[in-house]
């Protein structure tokens, strides 16, 4: 199996989206990252790759996921909702929230199943 190369320019594109969402210069946002902006340039026209720890640093300070910026996909409010509220509960209530989640969502499917 061939695996294709990955289009620098689309993540570039989602990068530059989201610094003017939050409204940062390039300037900024490298400075966040401890990178230099002619590297926040580059990077937006898909001319260059980063390393794993300055995308991470990049996420964290354009507050969006690495699904996101790698593929384009967006969480759904619905999902940011519920990862918000497990977020609130331990470890183990979280093991519980989860199994719990589990059987309802059978159900659902068993109901739709049904009809």
């Amino acid at each position: 199996m061939k695996i294709n190369p990955y289009d620098f320019g689309m993540m570039g594109n989602r990068i530059k989206q989201a610094r003017n969402a939050k409204r940062y210069t390039q300037a900024e946002l490298a400075e966040f990252i401890d990178i230099s902006s002619k590297n926040i340039s580059q990077l937006e026209l898909g001319l260059m790759g980063i390393s794993l720890s300055t995308f991470i640093k990049l996420c964290k300070a354009l507050e969006v996921s690495a699904d996101y910026l790698l593929f384009g996909i967006k969480s759904s409010e619905q999902n940011n909702t519920i990862n918000m509220m497990l977020s609130e509960l331990s470890e183990i209530e979280q093991l519980y929230a989860g199994d719990l989640l589990s059987v309802y969502v059978e159900a659902c499917k068993n109901i739709s199943q049904s009809e």
